[in-house]
């Protein structure tokens, strides 16, 4: 498993101008250039700061990969109060479009259960139905899936089966479903 596979290139995906490859550090990111090809060139970022951005660019990705876009972009705007915007806008660039684009969207309802609607997976049409149908005390109301709050384990594994990798928003905001090797922990 090779530093590619880090959780600060799966979150940022953004590559050094000169050599191409993947850039893992936040300074990297923020110049555009990886430390090989900077050679000894540090923009005049301190030593601490540049501590505190990789641990800052850390913690989003793993917010990334578990769905909390909200957290992720929050983190974002720590990174740009300390100095280094371009990568905090690049954090921020990748889920610009996450609630526009959500397909899956969730609504608290007032006995607690949740109200849920999918884009239907036609392809999979009797087991994406069967599927549904498992959840425990799941019913149909004409327009949404209501899954009653005890069945929310049920619910995230039918999401990441599913529909892993796209997102979503609930009553928390906008998340991610995790890729399955992302899988780190439910609703």
């Amino acid at each position: 498993m090779g530093y590619e596979n880090s959780t600060a290139c799966i979150l940022l995906a953004t590559n050094c101008c000169v050599c191409g490859r993947e850039l893992v550090d936040s300074i990297s990111v923020e110049l555009g250039i990886g430390p090989e090809c900077r050679k000894g060139w540090d923009a005049g970022i301190n030593p601490e700061t540049q501590k505190a951005c990789n641990v800052l660019t850390h913690k989003a990705a793993v917010a990334s990969q578990e769905g909390r876009v909200e957290e992720v972009r929050a983190i974002a705007k720590e990174i740009a109060d300390l100095g280094l915007t371009v990568l905090a806008e690049k954090i921020v660039q990748r889920f610009k479009n996450a609630e526009k684009n959500a397909k899956i969207k969730i609504r608290a309802n007032a006995d607690g259960s949740l109200a849920v609607t999918t884009p239907y997976k036609r392809s999979l049409g009797a087991e994406f139905a069967a599927a549904w149908r498992a959840i425990p005390g799941r019913k149909w109301n004409g327009e949404a899936n209501v899954i009653p709050a005890q069945s929310k384990r049920e619910l995230w594994e039918l999401l990441k089966r599913f529909f892993a990798g796209e997102f979503g928003k609930g009553p928390s905001g906008t998340f991610r479903i995790p890729e399955p090797t992302e899988y780190r922990k439910a609703i």
